[in-house]
């Protein structure tokens, strides 16, 4: 279910800079009052995304740091036998899932920058006063980066994600050595 609505809040951004895309150079009032009100739904839809899986995403990272280092410790501890290939394929389940979250919220950003891009792209000095008011306040509001974070302490992106597995391998090399 995550997964559908991070993508479908992709697409809205993706939508959203295709209309941005196709006003032409001389803009009218009606065409971008329907760019505004896509632009509009499209920051709330983000926004709501972002409570609704900011204590999730906390949970996913955080448990999924603690079960890399704790399950490589458990191996090294184990030995390798038959009961080790149900923790590896444990272990592989967790990474990907977290590895998945990571690549949507870095899907999810870039998106959010495509919209940027495509305003700044826009001849909006050549518009009247009034159309280019709202443009530079869209240009304003899409400045604010899109980012999806893990209780507002971490950002869900592929970076945070080999920092997340440097660190489990740090704390289980600190294991190691203590044990």
């Amino acid at each position: 279910m995550d997964v559908s609505v991070i993508r479908t809040t992709c697409l809205m951004f993706e939508v959203t800079a295709k209309q941005i895309h196709e006003l032409k150079e001389h803009i009218s009032q009606a065409q971008l009052s329907t760019v505004i009100e896509s632009h509009r739904n499209t920051l709330l839809c983000a926004q709501c995304l972002q409570d609704t899986l900011n204590l999730s995403l906390l949970v996913q990272l955080t448990f999924c740091s603690a079960i890399w280092c704790l399950m490589l410790f458990y191996i090294l501890l184990m030995g390798f036998d038959s009961r080790i290939l149900n923790v590896l394929i444990l272990l592989l389940i967790v990474t990907v899932e977290t590895y998945m979250y990571c690549t949507l919220g870095t899907q999810l950003t870039d998106k959010g920058n495509e919209v940027l891009m495509a305003l700044q792209q826009l001849a909006w000095y050549n518009q009247s006063i009034a159309i280019q008011k709202q443009i530079l306040f869209m240009i304003s509001r899409s400045q604010k980066p899109i980012i999806l974070t893990a209780g507002k302490l971490f950002c869900a992106n592929v970076l945070q994600f080999s920092e997340m597995v440097q660190k489990s391998y740090s704390f289980y090399l600190v294991l190691k050595n203590v044990f």
